[in-house]
């Protein structure tokens, strides 16, 4: 396959997909005040990769390395959004929005950056992208994908998609 479609139209599709699907949360007869979800999705044409990420899910390439130790390096191809990124943390704020961790009963920090209303302690969301979560989507979190590009070489072997869940326990 020599041609490939325009990046922008893939991209567009993408944004606008996710968008959709943001909307279809919404419409959802569960309430979607405190719950969301987050989404790491690609799309293959030829050998290029189109990865559209919201949140904390990750996209990695595992390709092969014969001369390293484990014989493959692992590279991500999504980005996770956290509320402390500063161009994450820039949309949270400039929405009147706050940034800040859970505190212990002397003001110390306990686990990782959430967004917060600005005077009150809610929604606590440790990502700055989501579907769904409406209190959060008050304060700037969306549901804006980042799309990214890529080309695939013959040593690109394996492509994993998954959740905060795998990603907290286990590196790239």
């Amino acid at each position: 396959m020599t041609t490939y479609p325009d990046s922008a139209v893939i991209n567009d599709c993408l944004t606008k997909a996710f968008a959709e699907s943001n909307d279809e949360v919404y419409r959802m007869v569960s309430d979607v005040r405190f719950s969301g979800s987050t989404c790491t999705s690609i799309i293959t044409y030829g050998r290029r990769v189109y990865c559209a990420n919201v949140g904390d899910s990750r996209t990695i390439l595992i390709r092969a390395a014969p001369n390293t130790t484990d014989g493959c390096t692992c590279r991500a191809l999504s980005r996770d959004h956290k509320p402390d990124d500063p161009e994450e943390a820039k949309v949270i704020l400039g929405s009147n929005g706050r940034i800040d961790s859970y505190r212990d009963q002397l003001g110390n920090q306990i686990g990782p950056m959430r967004v917060w209303l600005k005077n009150e302690d809610i929604p606590g969301l440790a990502m700055s992208r989501s579907f769904g979560d409406s209190m959060a989507a008050r304060v700037g979190v969306n549901a804006i994908p980042e799309n990214k590009e890529y080309l695939l070489t013959p040593e690109d072997k394996i492509m994993v998609l998954a959740s905060d869940g795998v990603w907290e326990f286990l590196e790239n």
